[in-house]
């Protein structure tokens, strides 16, 4: 999926199998609950807010290895070369044991020439509710090994006018009217969160 999921998911792995091996004790359910809203104008760039809470434990481990947002930051921009990011903004939120970011992607939606069209998420993400031109979408997965979960609640506002929208396979597509401004530039994938990112890279166990 996206932003800031697939990495956060990798770097709690390389932490927690360690320890928990180490203590030779069962490991209590692991839980990531998401946000993320993106607001996309008629260019096809969008405005990204995401915030994303662990279960104390998770964040703990987190905060011990990771003190410093920066490092969470140069590990994100480096491994996502494949879009472009502006007024990228990652805090620790110790009172709700959460990690919030906000930044904006260039090029987040596509132009096709008939259609726009924006990568959300996968097979795994469904349409819970739409309201004109606002999709909410929603996404629940296993994580570690099937040893906690990643729920995460996606809010996707498309450009007033947004016309004959559709999502299938992670994917939303829309027409705008005429005349409405074209981003020529075209970068394939879009809005893969910080966690998200993790999950690609995530070890595959024996």
């Amino acid at each position: 999926m996206m932003g800031m999921r697939w990495l956060l998911v990798f770097l709690l792995l390389l932490l927690i199998v360690p320890l928990a091996v180490a203590q030779d004790v069962k490991i209590v359910e692991y839980k990531i609950d998401g946000t993320m809203k993106m607001v996309v104008d008629e260019a096809g760039n969008a405005r990204v807010e995401e915030a994303w809470k662990f279960t104390p434990n998770l964040y703990l481990q987190m905060k011990q290895s990771y003190p410093t947002t920066y490092m969470l930051k140069r590990e994100f921009e480096n491994k996502r070369t494949d879009a472009q990011y502006e007024g990228m903004k990652i805090e620790w939120d110790d009172t709700n044991n959460r990690i919030t970011s906000t930044y904006t992607m260039l090029g987040a939606a596509i132009n096709g020439g008939s259609h726009w069209e924006i990568r959300i998420g996968d097979k795994d993400t469904t349409l819970s509710a739409q309201n004109g031109n606002t999709l909410v979408l929603t996404t629940v997965e296993p994580i570690l090994g099937g040893q906690g979960r990643l729920v995460e609640t996606i809010t996707l506002v498309l450009p007033k006018g947004a016309k004959n929208i559709k999502f299938e396979d992670g994917i939303v597509k829309y027409e705008l009217p005429s005349g409405s401004e074209r981003n020529p530039v075209y970068l394939g994938l879009v809005a893969l969160s910080l966690v998200g990112l993790a999950i690609l890279n995530f070890p595959k166990r024996g």
